[in-house]
């Protein structure tokens, strides 16, 4: 509509209905306005992924403990995609910033809006993020390091959010081990060179000849990669999974998703973290934790998405 027919509207209909349509014009494009920017796509984060083939492992150990809650079994997983590294700070801050998520870490219209998804820092202050200015910043420098002191339910809200899950524990070992069968996918030992961990207590009988641990997060993909291209399966930060914690089933599994109801309600973390020691960065090892810990310096956790 140009000027031309607006003033021959103007001239055959009077200045009346010539407001009246101009009025009614400005009305149609600002309510076509409005949608299309309601319309917009959330802002999602650049994740990295990388494709799991399916297969067949034994999971569990049954040395560790003397019941038969880590009994090992076989389980059989379908193929399935994994985050390339743990959710960074700067990954989790745009979902943060996105969903207007405030200081108290809650979000008023998640799954249940009276939780906590994350926590300022208090041990490691410089490798998570803080609230500054209305909005959830990582320290200069930490932005590619793994994001901690996440709730399970700040996981499982944020892997919703990108059209993932958190992994279940048996696609979390199967990717983690990597079709090895020894206490890590780098073979019986872990060295201070291979992961981010406690290094004065590394597994069993090995030793490290440096012995000086960074004690804090380091930038992800900073140690070698396991054979699946997974980088920071061992250490850095302990990873959240999808499952309640109970006992393993001692028949064979496919795709198991864990028990649907235990009277500890509680999750499970894997993988070990920047100050944890070398058993508990072990493939197997499985540490139940609160969904809502409150002691989450060392939680993050990365994602899965389905072919």
């Amino acid at each position: 509509m140009d000027l031309y027919f607006f003033s021959r509207l103007k001239f055959l209909y009077g200045n009346f209905f010539y407001t009246f349509l101009i009025a009614w014009t400005i009305v149609i494009l600002g309510v076509g306005c409005n949608k299309e920017e309601q319309s917009q796509p959330p802002k999602l984060p650049e994740i990295s992924f990388v494709e799991i083939p399916a297969g067949t492992f034994i999971m569990g150990n049954s040395s560790v403990i003397s019941d038969t809650s880590w009994v090992e079994h076989q389980v059989t997983v379908s193929a399935f995609k994994m985050s390339k590294y743990e959710i960074t700070n700067s990954q989790y801050a745009v979902f943060l910033n996105e969903k207007k998520i405030g200081k108290d870490g809650k979000y008023t219209k998640g799954k249940d809006p009276t939780v906590s998804l994350i926590l300022e820092p208090y041990f490691c202050e410089e490798c998570g993020l803080k609230f500054i200015d209305e909005k959830w910043m990582p320290t200069k420098g930490y932005e590619n390091h793994p994001v901690i002191n996440v709730t399970w339910f700040g996981a499982d809200e944020f892997a919703t959010y990108i059209g993932g899950y958190l992994p279940t524990e048996a696609q979390w070992e199967y990717a983690c081990r990597a079709n090895t069968t020894t206490p890590f996918n780098t073979g019986e030992c872990l060295s201070y060179l291979q992961a981010n961990y406690y290094w004065l207590f590394p597994y069993g009988p090995c030793e490290n000849t440096n012995v000086e641990s960074p004690h804090e997060t380091q930038e992800v993909g900073t140690y070698p990669a396991n054979s699946f291209g997974l980088h920071d399966m061992h250490g850095n930060a302990e990873e959240w999974c999808r499952d309640l914690y109970g006992s393993y089933p001692a028949t064979p599994q496919t795709d198991p998703t864990g028990p649907t109801n235990t009277k500890l309600n509680v999750r499970v973390t894997r993988g070990g973290a920047y100050k944890t020691m070398g058993v508990i960065c072990t493939s197997y090892w499985r540490t139940p934790c609160k969904p809502n810990n409150v002691f989450a310096d060392t939680k993050g956790f990365r994602v899965v998405r389905i072919p």
